[in-house]
C-alpha cells in the first residue's frame, strides 16, 4: 500500500509514522507537493497547513484511492467536495488505522474483482482456503500508546496557549473600542512613557532655572550689602567720584517703633 503524507507538522508526522509500520505499507512524506515521487497512491493524507491551490491541482492529476484531510477548523465546501475523508485534530491513532484498514479492504476487493476464477474449485482447494489463518492484527503496545498520548497532549497544550493569547488580545481590543466609543482617549504605553519623560525633563529644567534665579538674587543682595558697607565710611567727594555722574535711587526703610 502506497501512502503519501503532505505535512509540515512534526506531531502529525510521528503519529502517521507510528500507524503505518506494517510491512505492506510504504509511507512517503513531503513538505512540498512538487516533490512527490509517484503518480499513484492508495491514500494521501494532507495536513491543513500544507493545503492550497497548488496541492489541489497536483493531487487532481494523480491517481489516488482516497484523499484524507487533517484539520482543526470547520471545513469549507471546497474541502468537503475535494476530500473523501476529513479527520479533526487532535485525532486518535485509531482513526488513522481505521482509514488504512478500509483502504486495505477496498484494495483486496478490487483485486478479487479484477481476477475472477475461471474453473470451479475442488473440495481439497476449498478446504485449503478455509484453513488459511487470518493475518494477525498488529496493535500498539503500552509504551507506544503513552508516547502518542504525550504527543496529543503536547499539540493540545500548544493550541490552547495560542487560543488563550489570541483571546486576551481580542478582549483588550474590545475594551479599547468601548472606551473610545465612550469618548475617552486611549494612549499607548510607549506614548505614555514618552510623555512622562518629557514632563520629568521639563520639571528638571524648571528646577535648574529656579535655582539660578535664587542664586542671582542672593548674589545681588550680597553685593548691595557690601556696597552700602563701603559707602558708609566714604566722604561725599569720594562718593561723587565713584558714581561719576550716575543717578542713584536709594530706598530707606525705617524700622517701626514698638
Amino acid at each position: 500500500m502506497d501512502i503519501l503524507l503532505i505535512n509540515t507538522n512534526p506531531v502529525v508526522s510521528r503519529l502517521i509514522a507510528l500507524c503505518t509500520r506494517e510491512d505492506n505499507m510504504n509511507l512517503e512524506e513531503t513538505d512540498n507537493i512538487a516533490n512527490v515521487s509517484m503518480d499513484k497512491y492508495n491514500i494521501v493524507f494532507v495536513d491543513e497547513a500544507s493545503y492550497g491551490d497548488e496541492t489541489q491541482n497536483v493531487l487532481s492529476n494523480l491517481i489516488v484511492g482516497e484523499k484524507v484531510f487533517l484539520s482543526s477548523h470547520d471545513e469549507t465546501s471546497d474541502e468537503i467536495e475535494f476530500f473523501d475523508t476529513i479527520i479533526k485534530k487532535p485525532f486518535l491513532p485509531s482513526q488513522i488505522i481505521n482509514v488504512l484498514e478500509d483502504a486495505g479492504n477496498s484494495e483486496k476487493e478490487e483485486a478479487v474483482t479484477e481476477m475472477p476464477s475461471i474453473f470451479p474449485l475442488s473440495a481439497d482447494a476449498e478446504e485449503t482456503i478455509d484453513e488459511i489463518p487470518e493475518e494477525e492484527t498488529k496493535v500498539l503496545d503500552l509504551n507506544e500508546i503513552g508516547r502518542i498520548k504525550e504527543l496529543l497532549d503536547m499539540e493540545e497544550e500548544e493550541g490552547e496557549a495560542v487560543r488563550e493569547e489570541e483571546y486576551e488580545s481580542r478582549k483588550i481590543e474590545v475594551i479599547k473600542q468601548q472606551l473610545i466609543a465612550d469618548g475617552l482617549e486611549i494612549v499607548d504605553e510607549d506614548e505614555y512613557i514618552e510623555t512622562l519623560r518629557k514632563k520629568d525633563k521639563k520639571k528638571k529644567n524648571n528646577s535648574v532655572k529656579k535655582k539660578k534665579e535664587q542664586k542671582k538674587k542672593k548674589d545681588n543682595v550680597a553685593f548691595e550689602e557690601a556696597l552700602l558697607a563701603a559707602v558708609k565710611g566714604m566722604k561725599v567727594k569720594k562718593i561723587k567720584k565713584l558714581l561719576r555722574g550716575a543717578e542713584v535711587t536709594i530706598k530707606i526703610h525705617f524700622k517701626e517703633e514698638r
